[in-house]
């Protein structure tokens, strides 16, 4: 949360724009004058300050010098010590020396001064306008320092003297309440200066919303980050605000709009991190959308963008075998296969190869997948090695693994159905051989 702390400097005008009544309460205040001596004395501190410069060169004329800006300040001090300043003369020497220790930020000392400008007495002195800035500028000076206490106890002040404020004080408010933890008040304030905005025409700002949806988050309360995000992506769209109310969409289930979300982020070149193109890619499986799925993981694997390991090689055979294009998938789960330890994958790819009858590969699969072992169904394993050596005619093996795969009682029924026609198919080629032979 930055700090803007504008300087206040001899004569100046508002670090804000004050409302027509706060215009109309200054001019009820009578203001003592401003001596010619006291003037002279504080113009020239100032010049100390400033030093010269040329206004067309930019060229430092004559050094600044920060003694001689003290010296002069101490001697209308010192003129104060002894009675000789009226209180609007105190007001200004130390919104002075105020001026001097911004410019060296030295804001504990800043600070110091500001408070004596407002211990003069009486107050009313002051014009109103000097004293709304100078607490305007303590409520900032508190909070650089972390005093956010004191910050917002001079805000709520500050409030009492301006009857119509805009909508940034709301705003510093709501961070000082950020500061404190207190994200309901810090609501509260946002949203007012979110109304103020509205009934004044201003533009609203980006950052408002930001600060609405880290309190809303801070609080768990999705519906209300939803809501900012949403207004963050239809006026500020950011790759950040469009992850972000995804996954919130995602928490409340709504897959429709967070699939939307993802898949707009990655159309406009935002998921450049694998990771979330990974999970695009799975959203997009889950609404039954694999081609799109398994191009998204060919590309980002192929630009290496996504992560060579076995889960995504995995995600992109998954893709291709819902899309019913084993021939595609192929590839992706040899990469798969290579990479895991288990004989799961091998097994889809024993599959795959039985699909395009590629018989004698997908015994090959089979066998591994069976060798590697930490198989979920063995059984099916079995199943699909004796299917694919049938279709080799090596019956004698393929009777084998249904026999095994027989002990598995899932398993049970179709084996033995496997072996039956595994004797008939072996009987009728016996036969019509011998026929040929005679």
């Amino acid at each position: 949360l930055s700090l803007l702390i504008s300087l206040t400097i001899l004569f100046t005008g508002n670090l804000y724009s004050q409302s027509e009544e706060a215009q109309e309460a200054q001019r009820t205040r009578r203001t003592p004058a401003l001596s010619e001596r006291v003037y002279t004395r504080l113009s020239e501190a100032q010049a100390c300050a400033e030093g010269v410069t040329d206004p067309d060169t930019g060229e430092q004329l004559e050094p600044i010098d920060m003694d001689c800006a003290f010296r002069l300040l101490n001697e209308v001090r010192t003129m104060g010590n002894q009675g000789r300043l009226n209180s609007y003369e105190m007001a200004q020497l130390w919104n002075f020396y105020a001026f001097i220790y911004l410019g060296q930020d030295d804001y504990p000392a800043a600070i110091e001064a500001y408070e004596n400008m407002l211990r003069v007495e009486p107050v009313e002195d002051l014009p109103l306008g000097m004293e709304m800035t100078t607490r305007y500028n303590l409520v900032q000076l508190y909070f650089a320092q972390d005093r956010y206490d004191d910050s917002l106890n001079m805000l709520d002040t500050w409030f009492n003297l301006e009857p119509n404020p805009g909508p940034d004080p709301y705003v510093l408010q709501a961070q000082l309440y950020y500061q404190l933890e207190d994200y309901n008040q810090g609501i509260v304030s946002i949203e007012t200066a979110l109304s103020i905005a509205t009934e004044q025409g201003r533009d609203m700002q980006e950052n408002w919303y930001r600060l609405l949806n880290v309190f809303h988050f801070e609080l768990n309360n999705i519906p209300g980050v939803i809501d900012a995000l949403n207004v963050l992506v239809n006026n500020w769209p950011k790759r950040e605000y469009f992850v972000q109310l995804s996954a919130m969409y995602g928490q409340e289930g709504n897959d429709v709009n967070q699939l939307a979300l993802y898949e707009t982020a990655y159309e406009a070149g935002w998921l450049d991190r694998g990771t979330e193109q990974v999970q695009l890619a799975q959203l997009l499986l889950s609404a039954d959308i694999p081609v799109k799925s398994a191009r998204i993981m060919e590309v980002g694997l192929e630009d290496g963008t996504i992560e060579s390991n076995m889960m995504n090689w995995r995600v992109l055979a998954q893709s291709w075998q819902l899309a019913q294009e084993d021939q595609k998938a192929i590839p992706a789960m040899i990469e798969a296969a290579d990479l895991s330890e288990d004989g799961e994958i091998d097994i889809r790819l024993a599959q795959s190869y039985q699909n395009l009858a590629r018989y004698d590969e997908c015994v090959d699969a089979a066998e591994t997948s069976i060798e590697k072992g930490d198989l979920r169904r063995e059984d099916q394993a079995h199943m699909i090695l004796g299917a694919c050596l049938f279709e080799l005619k090596e019956y004698s093996r393929a009777r084998t693994a249904f026999q095994v795969a027989i002990e598995d009682e899932r398993s049970e029924s179709g084996a033995r159905s496997w072996i039956d026609y595994v004797n008939m198919e072996e009987d009728r080629e016996n036969q019509l051989q011998a026929a040929l032979n005679r």
